[in-house]
């Protein structure tokens, strides 16, 4: 194998095992759900945001904590694991209808 195709190799074997080491699950943060480590940033929220429209620079601005390589670290989880995802957004948009079918009107 020539060796720039070994080195190329290599560099996207690491790029998948930086992205993998980058989002976890904790049972005992945000219930689970995938999450930047060292943050409670789910991916969900990063993604909700940018599926809003907002810019990597504007969802940084929000969470400061945050570098734009973890930020585009939870898009890529977002687009390998959409289904998932999708399905946390859904309960959050679920969870917030029905809390405003339940407060009382001209509230």
């Amino acid at each position: 194998m020539p060796c720039y195709i070994r080195e190329m190799s290599l560099a996207v074997e690491s790029s998948a095992t930086e992205l993998g080491e980058m989002i976890v699950r904790s049972p005992d943060i945000l219930g689970g759900k995938p999450h930047l480590k060292g943050h409670r940033v789910g991916v969900h929220r990063v993604a909700g945001w940018w599926k809003l429209g907002l810019s990597i620079e504007e969802i940084g601005e929000r969470l400061s904590s945050l570098t734009p390589a973890e930020i585009h670290g939870a898009l890529a989880y977002y687009h390998l694991h959409r289904e998932e995802i999708e399905g946390y957004l859904q309960a959050e948009r679920d969870a917030c209808d029905q809390l405003e079918r339940k407060s009382p009107a001209g509230v």
